[in-house]
């Protein structure tokens, strides 16, 4: 609207419709307004400028129910206001106007709504402004994020009525009763892990972006065709050991705590490692290589030859911890050499619009998106006609193809020596051995097993692909 709008005969919903038109074309024409008068059946305003004779008058039309422009008197002869500090530019009013705005981008940055205001009304609005305006729109669009946790008790029980035999909880402060944690593990997801996923979990947290923050914890895993498979998730209020050994003792409760082999990958969360050893002690914990590798080596090393000279003691506990980054470390049967930790990352970078949401909406949310991805996965597996999932017959088809002119030396049906130009290897294939130990780890041939293995005449592949 511009100023031309306000003339008389002009119609609006209601009192409040016609008030906060008012205020917008004054915004935006730069003048500011008192209201003199104001209930249901009547608005009458005048600029604030105190010489200035400009004043207007609305009523309500018995009629029809709507507000009417009876009466614009003066024109306006004020200097105008401060941009920066006009007072009709409210959080309320920058709430209402940017609630569209909100509802397609709800995590929006304070300094783009700025833009948009300045644009717009040539507004300079202070951040806090905009930062509460921003939330008070997303309690309009999507309800309010303290009305949300009291919803938390329907929300465990209609899921649960929804997936009979999951593991879901919360709790709450027993001194202030406020929301601390809430945890999800759909019975779909626990049983698909433990039946058709390798046992490598990837456990991370993220920031949550709503009003009273908090950290998303997650476990995955991956499926037979390398794809992410959620097992667990859960809000709590922070990252800690606390935290952390809350998070995994409800996955013990879920998966089971004496599973072997068993392997976790983290970049080294706050508690973590302490927590894992706790409630999983012979799991395995590998450390993300590219988490490890953004740490100075030769600073490392010289911290840790001050703790050594501090207390011996303490030097040979530091490496004694059980992480394991090497490839060559890993341990047998887990049938992935992952040594970074991506696919909690993609993870993350899946459910980001969710970050920004009230708890109950965020766990509402990422069950939906895990229920799609489910079903997708279910129709594509149905097109599979093949002994092998897609991404080992790629796999079997690019390293069939290699071309690394290796020679092979057969000494028995089972056991030949393999030798590339940098190497030598000796592969037994009724041990489903090979010394570079790829086939042990990953359970996939190395290309010194497809070597010898090639030589026979239309190998059967999959008898040489471990499960999972």
């Amino acid at each position: 609207m511009g100023a031309k709008d306000l003339e008389v005969g002009t119609l609006f919903n209601d009192a409040i419709t016609f008030k906060n038109a008012l205020r917008s074309i004054a915004i935006r024409n730069n003048f500011g307004v008192i209201i003199k008068a104001s209930d249901k059946k009547r608005v009458i305003a005048t600029c604030s400028y105190q010489t200035c004779q400009w004043r207007i008058r609305a009523s309500l039309c018995e009629d029809t129910q709507s507000f009417q422009i009876r009466r614009v008197d003066g024109v306006h002869t004020c200097p105008g206001v401060n941009r920066a500090g006009n007072r009709l530019a409210t959080s309320a009013w920058v709430a209402n106007e940017i609630q569209d705005l909100v509802k397609r981008h709800p995590d929006i940055p304070p300094k783009e709504i700025k833009s948009n205001l300045e644009k717009e009304y040539g507004l300079s609005v202070p951040y806090m402004k905009l930062w509460r305006a921003r939330e008070q729109a997303r309690d309009a669009i999507f309800g309010s994020v303290d009305d949300s946790y009291k919803w938390v008790p329907t929300l465990k029980a209609e899921l649960l009525e929804r997936n009979p035999g999951s593991h879901i909880t919360y709790t709450f402060d027993s001194s202030d009763h406020a929301f601390q944690r809430f945890y999800v593990s759909f019975k779909v997801c626990a049983d698909g892990f433990l039946s058709g996923c390798r046992p490598l979990i990837s456990v991370d947290a993220c920031h949550l972006k709503s009003k009273y923050l908090g950290m998303l914890l997650s476990a995955n895993a991956l499926d037979g065709n390398n794809g992410l498979f959620n097992i667990a998730y859960a809000v709590v209020e922070t990252e800690s050991k606390q935290t952390w050994t809350w998070f995994l003792s409800n996955l013990g409760d879920t998966i089971g705590r004496n599973l072997h082999p068993l392997a976790f990958i983290s970049d080294m969360e706050k508690g973590l490692g302490d927590a894992i050893r706790e409630i999983y002690p012979e799991a395995e914990h590998r450390v993300c290589i590219r988490h490890l590798c953004l740490h100075n080596t030769i600073d490392f090393n010289e911290k840790l030859a001050e703790v050594s000279n501090v207390s011996p003691k303490v030097h040979s506990y530091l490496l004694s911890l059980p992480y394991k980054w090497s490839i060559s470390q890993f341990m047998i049967g887990i049938n992935h050499a992952a040594n970074t930790n991506n696919f909690a990352e993609s993870f993350n970078s899946w459910i980001v619009e969710a970050r920004n949401k009230p708890v109950v909406d965020l766990v509402d949310i990422i069950r939906g998106m895990l229920m799609e991805q489910r079903d997708m996965r279910k129709m594509n597996s149905m097109t599979w006609h093949r002994e092998l999932v897609p991404q080992e017959e790629e796999y079997i088809r690019n390293i069939t193809t290699r071309k690394d002119h290796l020679i092979v030396r057969q000494s028995s049906v089972w056991k030949a020596e393999v030798e590339g130009v940098h190497s030598r290897h000796i592969v037994d294939v009724e041990k489903r051995e090979c010394t570079c130990r790829v086939w042990e780890v990953t359970g996939l041939p190395c290309i010194h097993v497809v070597a010898f293995i090639g030589m026979k005449e239309h190998p059967l592949w999959h008898s040489y692909i471990d499960e999972h």
